[in-house]
C-alpha cells in the first residue's frame, strides 16, 4: 500500500496510454467515462452496463468479454500487458487482489477501488482548460463529493472564458510591455475586475473589449 504522505497530485498527458479496467458494472462504468476521452481505455468483464455498451458503440472504449473468475493468470497478464494504469473494479475482493498482484509484477500503476493503490483518481471538475481534482485519499468519498459540489458552485463557466482571455492577453502584452512585472500586474488587474467578469455574461467580445481598455489605461499611466 502506498504511503499517503508520498502521494502527489499531478496532471498527466494520457494520449496513447492504455488504461485497463476490470469490471463492467457501475464502478467500471464511472472509471471508463473518466478515461475514455483522453486514453486508450479497455474494459474487461463478462457483462457490461448499458452505458459501457454505448461507449463501445461510439468508439470511446474497447470491451473485452471474458469470465474473469475463470480467466487464467496468463489471460489476465495478456490483458494488462502494456497498460499504464490498471483498475480492478469487480465486485469480487479476491479477484481484485489477484489482478492487483499481477499488475504489480510488471510495476504497472494501480488504482484500487477497495484500498489505497499507487494511483488515486480524484473527483474532477473541468471548466475548459481549468481542471480541479479533489480527493480525500479514500478516507471519505462523501467529503470529496461535498467539496466538489461546493467548488462547482464557485467555479462558473465564465472561468473557461477568462482562461482564454488571459492567454490572449499574455501574448498581446509580450509584444507591448517589456517588463514582466508590469505584465503580471496588468493581468492581475484584469483578473480581479468585476467589470470584465460581468462582460462574459454578454459575450466574450464584450469582456475582451473591457480588458483591452484596462490595458490601454495602464499603458497611458505608465508613459506619463
Amino acid at each position: 500500500m502506498a504511503e499517503t504522505n508520498n502521494i502527489l497530485p499531478l496532471m498527466l498527458d494520457l494520449s496513447g496510454r492504455k488504461i485497463v479496467i476490470f469490471g463492467g458494472g457501475s464502478v467500471g462504468e464511472r472509471k471508463a467515462e473518466l478515461f475514455s476521452g483522453c486514453a486508450d481505455t479497455l474494459v474487461a468483464s463478462l457483462e457490461f452496463s448499458q452505458r459501457l455498451q454505448e461507449l463501445e458503440a461510439s468508439g470511446q472504449v474497447r470491451l473485452v468479454r471474458l469470465d474473469l473468475l475463470e480467466a487464467s493468470d496468463s489471460e489476465l497478464r495478456e490483458l494488462i500487458s502494456g497498460a499504464f494504469i490498471v483498475i480492478p473494479a469487480t465486485s469480487n475482493f479476491e479477484l481484485n487482489q489477484k489482478i492487483t498482484a499481477i499488475a504489480r509484477e510488471s510495476d504497472i500503476l494501480i488504482n484500487q477501488v477497495d484500498a489505497l493503490g499507487s494511483v488515486v483518481i480524484p473527483s474532477v471538475i473541468k471548466r475548459g482548460d481549468l481542471v480541479i481534482g479533489i480527493s480525500t485519499l479514500g478516507h471519505s468519498p462523501a467529503v470529496s463529493k461535498y467539496t466538489r459540489k461546493q467548488i462547482e458552485g464557485l467555479i462558473t463557466p465564465e472561468y473557461s472564458n477568462m482562461i482564454r482571455l488571459q492567454d490572449e492577453l499574455r501574448s498581446y502584452l509580450k509584444h507591448h510591455v517589456a517588463e514582466q512585472r508590469q505584465r503580471k500586474a496588468i493581468l492581475w488587474k484584469i483578473l480581479e475586475s468585476k467589470f470584465v467578469w460581468s462582460g462574459f455574461s454578454e459575450s466574450y467580445e464584450t469582456a475582451a473589449e473591457r480588458a483591452y481598455n484596462i490595458i490601454s489605461g495602464c499603458l497611458e499611466n505608465s508613459s506619463r
